[in-house]
């Protein structure tokens, strides 16, 4: 609180203040009268001038008593200090202060034992939600070694069709448990990364193999134009995570369409200072209105609520992880054309040659 403001919230005190001197020096004034003598105009200015210094030097020392809490309180405030700068405020500076900084600090106490018990309540569903996703993984992959084993026996060709469809539904379950589980694991993102050099055209080819079965159920061919194996700093965990998850849209989009040419193509290229990872699809297309906000969280737009496949999180988390690997994504689409997703690898704007 600055002076100015401070004289502001004592404006009805000085107000009071004169009216009282006017009332003192109107009576004084009256017995004078009653008395019959003469009334002088320097007495009334004198006192009047006096009143007022008594005024204006109480002012000034009450404020010099409580200049060091008010400076205490403009710091906070000034540089967004947290609440535990509550017990830096200055003790026994006035009964009201003390009670005020005493509101303070209980309501600070109450407020850390409330946070405290949320934390410990989301660790716990945190902790149970990754066990569940691991253990529910366990019986995922065992049903998939059933049906590559029962598709290699001499079966009838709908019977291998049957098989095939149920890989595929697999798959996406599969892909749905890894996403929620990277989507627990992105709040310790910091404690959870590892930065080293990453081929990406190998995890490229990792990510289309995991896919496989997708590919060819949908007839969907994906397709790699690479120059040369391109190294880029970043987390090989992550990075995965973000393309498997903008592949897993396009066959997600791709597969809906009526047309011959259903090829996903994946290009690896370098560009003036960067690295860019492109991936094209053929499929719908986003609408020109939806396109900005592909990347909002739980965003399904036109395309998620008329095929009624989208959770409206894989690009939502997408963009959050490339930005904190310090990289960059855009997208470009055209409605019923296609889409082409962009991970930009910058060279010397990278937040690990800091």
């Amino acid at each position: 609180m600055k002076f100015k403001d401070y004289l502001k919230d004592r404006l009805l005190y000085i107000l009071f203040y004169f009216i009282n001197t006017f009332l003192v020096i109107i009576i004084m004034m009256l017995d004078l009268i009653i008395r019959k003598e003469k009334l002088k105009v320097s007495n009334i200015i004198y006192a009047f001038l006096l009143s007022f210094m008594f005024l204006i030097l109480s002012i000034i020392l009450d404020y010099l008593k409580k200049r060091k809490f008010y400076k205490s309180i403009n710091i906070g405030l000034k540089d967004n200090k947290g609440l535990e700068y509550i017990f830096s405020i200055p003790d026994n500076i006035s009964g009201e202060h003390d009670v005020f900084k005493e509101l303070l600090t209980k309501n600070y106490m109450i407020y850390e034992n409330t946070l405290e018990k949320y934390r410990k309540n989301y660790k716990i569903q945190v902790d149970f939600n990754n066990r569940w996703i691991h253990q529910m993984k366990t019986p995922i992959s065992v049903i998939k070694l059933i049906l590559e084993n029962e598709k290699d026996k001499n079966i009838d060709e709908n019977t291998k069709k049957s098989y095939e469809s149920i890989e595929e539904e697999m798959e996406k379950l599969s892909n749905g448990l890894e996403m929620a589980l990277y989507a627990l694991r992105i709040n310790d993102f910091e404690q959870d990364f590892k930065v080293e050099d990453v081929n990406l055209l190998e995890i490229v080819r990792n990510v289309i193999n995991e896919n496989k079965n997708t590919f060819i159920v949908n007839e969907i061919y994906p397709k790699i134009i690479s120059e040369e194996d391109l190294t880029v700093k970043s987390d090989k965990k992550w990075i995965k995570f973000v393309i498997s998850q903008i592949i897993s849209n396009s066959i997600k989009y791709s597969k809906i369409k009526d047309d011959q040419d259903k090829s996903i193509i994946i290009k690896l290229y370098n560009e003036n200072d960067k690295t860019i990872l492109s991936i094209e699809d053929k499929g719908v297309g986003i609408p020109k209105q939806d396109v900005d906000r592909v990347f909002n969280p739980f965003f399904t737009g036109e395309n998620g609520r008329r095929y009624l496949e989208s959770t409206g999180m894989g690009l939502y988390l997408s963009k959050d992880v490339v930005k904190r690997l310090g990289h960059g994504i855009y997208v470009e689409s055209t409605e019923g054309v296609g889409t082409t997703i962009n991970i930009v690898f910058y060279h010397g704007k990278s937040i690990y040659n800091l």
